[in-house]
């Protein structure tokens, strides 16, 4: 997202989601930008295999990401 008066924002992309949100879920992500990418941390609740997460806020991974290029999006 961006804005330019911080009052009003434009969604330019999503970059976390599924479309599962009872059993999954990015929260409190902590990030920096570092040259053209965003380095993201996240508490995440994620299924994986035949499992998943007890629900969306009950974290089972602390995920790393990264947006290469965020500016181009």
């Amino acid at each position: 997202m961006s804005s330019a008066d911080l009052r009003n924002w434009q969604t330019h992309e999503i970059v976390l989601q599924h479309p599962d949100v009872l059993h999954h879920g990015f929260q409190y992500v902590d990030w920096l930008v570092e040259g053209n990418d965003i380095i993201v941390l996240s508490r995440t609740a994620f299924g994986e295999g035949a499992g998943q997460a007890h629900n969306n806020h009950d974290a089972n991974y602390l995920t790393f990401h990264r947006i290469g290029d965020f500016r181009k999006l």
